[in-house]
């Protein structure tokens, strides 16, 4: 055991490699964990994992062979026209890989529903011993962290937590005094990254910085030293950075990149 923070690879980090290819890299760079990425957004490669078919085994054995633990699934979108069954293949997804959290975005644009639905959900993971880390993102239907805790506080079940993404707080205007006022059980994990302070111009500009366009813990100007702080002991620290000028880059080089970026931005803090 260690008593140093466990630190994990978000799969957007290098979104274009595959799953048990993504693990490989993760453990290699020296990482304690890893996301995986079982339903892409429509522009991205779409791996098979939603079938427990070959790859979704050949992901789980990798992690094993390998000491790596499956962090996170990503992603759930509730958007209210979803089928109940599309979300319920990525909890099984999560299930199978024996992943501890899936990663869930709000987009459902009628609010009371939207609880609802995360609410039905967190029941359903409950059953299948994983857990629901809801996402606020200035350009979703859950845009703060107020608006994250009033559907955490109506699922009112132990499988709901919150996932702090460090871009995601700068650019809602939510504070680092605000997460320290979210309780302990609630904060399990959080996405670091870093960025310029000045946000992008528009939603179309908030959408390609958050996807493509983010710097290494450290790089820019986000007050991440103070965010580490703030969180709970025990947080796992995961590194989301797509950085643009690393595209093309072999897996390994930027997980090997990210790896070194995250461990001093958190020994540091």
């Amino acid at each position: 055991m260690t008593d140093r923070p466990l630190l994990s690879l978000s799969p957007l980090t290098a979104v274009d490699a595959s799953p048990p290819d993504l693990v490989a890299a993760a453990a290699d760079a020296g990482f304690d964990c890893v996301g995986i990425r079982a339903r892409a957004a429509a522009t991205d490669t779409q791996w098979p994992m939603l079938d427990n078919g070959p790859m979704v085994r050949e992901t789980r054995r990798r992690a094993d062979d390998l000491g790596i633990e499956i962090l996170d699934v990503e992603v759930l979108r509730i958007t209210g026209t979803d089928d109940v069954e599309a979300a319920l293949r990525v909890l099984d997804a999560a299930s199978t890989l024996r992943a501890s959290y899936v990663l869930v975005n709000g987009n459902d644009p009628e609010p009371t529903r939207q609880a609802d639905t995360f609410a039905h959900l967190c029941r359903e993971a409950e059953q299948r011993g994983v857990s629901l880390a809801l996402e606020f993102m200035a350009f979703s239907r859950i845009r703060t962290l107020g608006d994250a805790t009033a559907v955490l506080t109506h699922a009112a079940s132990p499988a709901a937590v919150l996932v702090v993404d460090a871009l995601h707080l700068a650019r809602t205007g939510s504070t680092v005094d605000e997460v320290r006022a979210v309780p302990d059980r609630w904060l399990s994990y959080a996405q670091l990254c870093d960025a310029p302070s000045a946000a992008p111009a528009g939603h179309a500009g908030l959408i390609t910085e958050a996807r493509t366009d983010r710097l290494l813990p450290g790089e820019g100007e986000l007050p991440l030293h103070d965010l580490v702080g703030a969180l709970p002991a025990g947080t796992v620290f995961s590194v989301e950075a797509p950085v643009l000028a690393h595209t093309g880059w072999a897996v390994g080089d930027r997980a090997e990149y990210a790896y070194r970026a995250l461990r001093d931005t958190v020994s540091a803090a």
